[in-house]
């Protein structure tokens, strides 16, 4: 029967021996030779590259025997604490408040750079790159135990140019953000923020189903220019700013369609846009939003209204060009009883006209026999009277 036990341990291993499942001590890399007549011993093995210490029986001996002290760092963070983990130098994640942490003194060089997040909500912004290249920032990588929750642990906000935020923590209103870059703890708050476009903003109120006064079903499409010109005030006033501005203007829109008739808005098409500017103007200046331009792009009337329509204009054209008709043909006959009258009193003038009259109809003849000579055609054909 063999009483020794020899171990051959690697650089990144280290070994617990238990003595009749107690404490004895803790092997480092090498040989080890033993002697165990008993069979009392017992071996457990850790790959310290692993780096963190989990096992849960290790962690309870560590608190009992000061030898593990040798081999493993522990540090304890407060509730508003919140640890940057690096080894050799390199940022290896986030440890969440209120942790134990637990690492292999011989994995490496360890530091833990500790925040107290109650004082220090923003993080610099050069503290937020290192975490986003080394990929700290995201729940999956903090470091926590399993009673803790997993999180972000920094809300990464970007504003864009043009734009305004709103930080609220914990639903109070801490302050507005300009464009740019920024990050906030979120471990032990909630942290949100609201982004506000302040250029002007097109909104088109389409397909719109109203009833006119005379009961014609429109549908009619509506363009609106705004502008967020007080975001503290409509973040205040308002869950979302945009559907409170649709429905209004929707509102406005069947308001102003609802009280006239189809003839109405077709003769009078502004009357739409300054109705709904009146109606809105003073609702949306009451939540910190400019309404810079409003104008109804079309109307679209149903297919039997739109060929009762075309006949009516059609009608219309065409007694109106009946009228212009009858009215050419009477200046044409008082233009010819004007030129009789002229005639009647101008036998040479008349003469003229005969001769006028007869050039046109030669026009039209290839060829002409003249009978008697030039002077008999002239005598017989055109008499002018000597005056």
């Amino acid at each position: 029967m063999i009483f020794r036990k020899k171990l051959i341990i690697a650089d990144n291993q280290r070994v617990l021996v238990l003595k009749d499942q107690q404490f004895e001590t803790v092997l480092t890399a090498g040989k080890h030779l033993f002697w165990d007549f008993r069979k009392a011993l017992s071996f457990i093995t850790f790959d310290i590259n692993t780096c963190f210490v989990t096992d849960e029986n290790l962690i309870r001996l560590y608190h009992k025997h000061d030898t593990l002290a040798e081999h493993i760092l522990h540090w304890k963070l407060a509730g508003s604490e919140v640890g940057m983990l690096y080894l050799n130098g390199m940022l290896q994640g986030i440890v969440a408040s209120g942790e134990h942490l637990y690492v292999w003194k011989d994995a490496g060089e360890f530091r833990l750079d500790i925040i107290d997040i109650s004082q220090a909500v923003a993080v610099e912004n050069s503290l937020l790159q290192l975490m986003k290249r080394a990929g700290a920032n995201t729940s999956g990588s903090l470091i926590r135990s399993k009673n803790t929750v997993a999180v972000k642990p920094v809300a990464d906000i970007h504003i864009d140019k043009q734009h305004i935020g709103l930080l609220y923590l914990d639903g109070k209103l801490e302050k507005t953000l300009s464009p740019g870059q920024y990050g906030f703890w979120q471990l032990n708050r909630q942290v949100e923020v609201k982004i506000y476009d302040q250029r002007s903003l097109l909104l088109d109120i389409s397909g719109q189903e109203i009833l006119s006064k005379d009961r014609v079903s429109l549908r009619i499409n509506l363009s609106a220019s705004i502008r967020v010109v007080d975001a503290v005030l409509a973040a205040s006033r308002v869950d979302k700013v945009e559907d409170y501005i649709y429905k209004t203007l929707q509102l406005a829109l069947r308001e102003a369609v609802g009280t006239q008739t189809l003839d109405d808005l077709l003769n009078d098409k502004l009357y739409v846009n300054e109705t709904v500017r009146t109606l809105v103007a003073d609702l949306l200046q009451a939540v910190g939003v400019t309404l810079d331009s409003v104008g109804m792009k079309d109307i679209i009337l149903p297919g039997e209204m739109k060929a009762i329509l075309n006949q009516v204009v059609e009608a219309q054209k065409a007694a109106e060009a009946n009228v212009i008709k009858r009215r050419e043909e009477t200046a044409a006959t008082r233009s010819l009883h004007n030129t009789a009258k002229v005639m009647e009193n101008n036998p040479t003038l008349l003469r003229l006209k005969e001769l006028e009259a007869l050039e046109k109809v030669a026009e039209k003849i290839d060829s002409l026999t003249v009978h008697n000579g030039l002077e008999g055609l002239m005598k017989g054909v055109v008499k002018i009277p000597c005056i």
